[in-house]
């Protein structure tokens, strides 16, 4: 959904804002080698984050269980208790998400550390949520990164392969655990052909020992 929305009239901002901010801290052309060891596009880093929230991973997170009486007000929620977060409704609570219906990198800018609170509840939230979310969250920055560094991302042709951006209505499976995007085109144009084919080349240098 991160790449639809690139696609989309606001999302061509989005990527030139974005490879603009790569090339001032990359201006040798060497981000596509050095995102995979560090993260200094902050720009990026936002972005990732609001795709996060926009587009909740799950929206309805995973059932827990209680295993003690919980006192809540005036209520006792008792022992064994199943509980569902609504991840979907917390990421776009107004109270805390301003305007939380538009896609908004710069929301993210001024807050990368999280010093504000749960930056987005595509993970889910407390102890329980998901163990993997750093590593997630460094496999997308490096997929994007790369992604518009070697790319631009066009709308589709026709009409009906525009993807849907409404983070609800995009999903072909209602009932699903996770969201799965209805299907869409997208156009990918090479910004350098030469440097892509050494990209692609050196990379797959790298990594031929693991398709033994």
């Amino acid at each position: 959904m991160g790449i639809a929305y690139l696609s989309s009239i606001h999302g061509q901002e989005i990527q030139q804002r974005a490879y603009e901010e790569i090339m001032k801290i990359y201006p040798n052309g060497d981000a596509w080698e050095k995102c995979i060891v560090e993260e200094k596009v902050a720009y990026v880093t936002a972005f990732v984050r609001e795709v996060l929230r926009f587009f909740s991973v799950i929206p309805i997170c995973l059932p827990r269980t209680s295993i003690k009486d919980i006192k809540y007000e005036n209520s006792v929620i008792p022992a064994g208790t199943t509980f569902y977060m609504n991840a979907w409704a917390a990421d776009y609570d107004p109270v805390h998400f301003k305007n939380p219906d538009q896609f908004s990198v710069e929301r993210y800018l001024d807050n990368l550390e999280g010093t504000g609170g749960t930056p987005h509840y595509a993970y889910g939230a407390g102890s329980r949520m998901c163990a993997g979310s750093h590593l997630a969250n460094r496999e997308l920055y490096t997929a994007f990164i790369r992604l518009i560094v070697a790319f631009h991302i066009d709308s589709p042709k026709k009409v009906e392969d525009l993807p849907i951006l409404d983070a609800l209505k995009c999903n072909s499976i209602p009932c699903a655990l996770t969201t799965e995007p209805k299907k869409f085109k997208v156009g990918f144009r090479a910004r350098n052909i030469d440097s892509l084919k050494q990209w692609i080349a050196e990379s797959e240098e790298k990594t031929k020992h693991l398709l033994g």
